[in-house]
């Protein structure tokens, strides 16, 4: 790992699940750009000192040897020529605008937008795709999670999310928070509701994981048959009386056609089928019904498997007819400052017509848009901090979709899979090398926003102090906005002004120039970052779009 170098502390967060919680590093090696010790960050208003074990991993994704310092090229016999900024900014701008000036924007497609804990990307790109007129996007979460989305858009209009913290009951349902967290201090909370006697801790996994070894219960259902034990176990809590009368006369509609599908349920054909005992599967319906709050969270070992959708729907019966909605220990709807998935599910991909939820087009028919002599296939990708190329299912249909395209355009850390099927790859910096943030803030009551300051300058091109090296994903957006002329004879002065006068003055000056102008609304990101982060705290640049997400958030909430 290399020798101790610096003693100082430094502030930031571990970027290895949504958690993000609040870490102290210290940097040692040769040249003092290897993270050496780590632990919890006890001022920390969110995570209070809690770490796992996973930030001792953080080392090897910063300074790994598939890192990119210098911008690339691919060339027709397939390898990669090293090209300058000026260079590669200009020639992707111009390949990225002739594809939508013949094919409109529709033609150009947008996947990724940041990884754990690097979400400002996202925010940065949408002024290049507004110019670009590019409207379809997807992203890892359209793989895993539009089937939970779809669903609880349906069924009450938002994401829910449980209060572990405080719940009498805890449900895990594919999920094994003591390695995945995802939950606040996971290890921390699964010990003390697995200590409380007068908590109960349910895992339904077909493994014996950590959690589930430490649960009440363990259903161990047979792989793929979740949908029934869900199924039997709603049908139970119906059939035992246990629905909470008074929450779903004021709160639901059409509970008596769900009822009347679940008496026909038969609890023994069920059990029979998922691999649980009627007794077991009573046992936790009877619990659930008769506890006083209830938490549950399903995660990908469902999510990503059969009857995903509906093992979603039949989730949420069991917390819904049970009253546990809106109360503490329960689930509720949380305010994150940026929605995790926005957009209506009435649009539809442009070629196979699959529905559009959330924003994201399904990542398993995106190959199917391009490999085709569709007139209104995709015809160019932005990839950005993502590799779908290893991640998305048949990878090999997918290479041959990415081969097929007129420009792939990755921007990223690393040569990853993706990247070595590019046109050109735009190096990026990592998370620890510029302000970065993650807007999976989804507690509640006590919810906290979290912008990390840089701890390591980005690393030079080659080692040349001379030449750029990679560059904040907001710094590549906002040269590519410029070269795609949505800067022209644009005014910045006043904003900049503005900024170095005060907030309160730039808001002012913000709203009358940029939020009433649609053109200028449209790459205010790029606005933002050109005008009120040369303002901000050393190192804190790329936070400038925060005031217009924070805008954004007051005005909704």
């Amino acid at each position: 790992m290399g020798r101790a170098g610096d003693t100082e502390w430094k502030k930031t967060a571990c970027i290895l699940c949504e958690c993000n919680c609040g870490l102290e590093v210290q940097l040692g090696g040769d040249d003092n750009r290897e993270l050496i010790r780590f632990r919890g960050d006890k001022a920390h208003p969110s995570s209070r000192g809690y770490a796992c074990e996973k930030p001792h991993r953080l080392n090897y994704y910063q300074n790994g040897s598939d890192r990119l310092t210098t911008p690339l090229r691919r060339e027709p016999n397939g390898s990669f020529v090293e090209i300058d900024w000026d260079t590669a900014i200009a020639e992707v701008s111009a390949r990225l605008a002739r594809i939508r000036d013949t094919h409109s924007g529709d033609a150009i497609f947008y996947y990724g937008g940041g990884g754990q804990g690097n979400h400002l990307p996202g925010a940065y790109s949408l002024a290049t795709r507004r110019l670009l007129k590019s409207r379809y996007r997807s992203n890892a979460l359209a793989q895993e999670k539009t089937g939970e989305f779809w669903i609880s858009s349906r069924m009450i209009g938002a994401y829910t999310r449980g209060d572990f913290e405080h719940c009498d009951l805890a449900l895990f349902i594919g999920k094994n928070p003591w390695h995945s967290h995802s939950i606040p201090r996971a290890r921390v909370t699964l010990k003390e509701i697995a200590r409380d006697p007068k908590r109960t801790l349910v895992v339904i996994d077909p493994r014996r994981t950590k959690t589930a070894e430490m649960a009440d219960i363990h259903l161990q259902v047979k792989p793929g048959t979740d949908a029934w034990l869900l199924a039997a176990i709603v049908a139970e809590i119906a059939s035992a009386g246990l629905i909470d009368s008074v929450f779903t006369s004021a709160h639901s509609e059409g509970l008596d056609t769900v009822l009347a599908h679940l008496s026909t349920i038969n609890t023994g054909d069920f059990a029979a089928r998922c691999g649980i005992s009627v007794e077991q599967i009573r046992e936790v319906a009877g619990r659930i019904g008769r506890a006083a709050s209830v938490a549950t969270f399903e995660d990908l070992g469902v999510q990503m498997n059969r009857h995903s959708t509906l093992v979603s729907y039949l989730h949420r019966l069991i917390w819904m007819l049970t009253g546990n909605f809106g109360k503490p220990g329960a689930q509720y709807i949380p305010t994150p400052l940026v929605p995790l998935a926005t957009g209506k599910s009435e649009r539809t991909s442009p070629v196979e017509g699959a529905k559009i939820i959330g924003g994201m087009v399904p990542c398993n028919i995106i190959a199917e848009e391009i490999l085709t002599d569709h007139p209104k296939r995709y015809r160019a990708m932005i990839v950005e901090a993502a590799n779908p190329a290893h991640s998305i299912a048949d990878s090999k249909q997918f290479r041959d979709a990415l081969e097929a395209l007129d420009t792939l355009v990755v921007i990223d850390v690393a040569m990853s899979e993706t990247a070595r099927c590019a046109d050109y790859v735009l190096p990026s910096s990592s998370q620890y090398e510029k302000a970065e943030a993650t807007f999976f803030n989804f507690e509640y009551p006590k919810n906290y926003f979290h912008l990390r300051r840089p701890i390591l300058s980005p690393p030079t091109a080659n080692g040349d102090p001379a030449s750029e090296g990679p560059l904040p994903e907001a710094e590549i957006h906002a040269r590519l906005v410029e070269a795609l002329g949505g800067l022209d004879d644009l005014d910045l002065a006043p904003l900049q002004e503005a900024a170095a006068n005060s907030l309160e003055c730039y808001a002012n000056v913000f709203f009358a120039t940029v939020a009433t102008n649609p053109r200028l609304r449209e790459i205010a990101p790029t606005i933002l970052y050109r005008t009120l982060g040369p303002s901000l705290a050393s190192g804190l640049a790329e936070g400038a779009v925060l005031f217009g997400a924070a805008l954004g958030a007051a005005m909704a909430s």
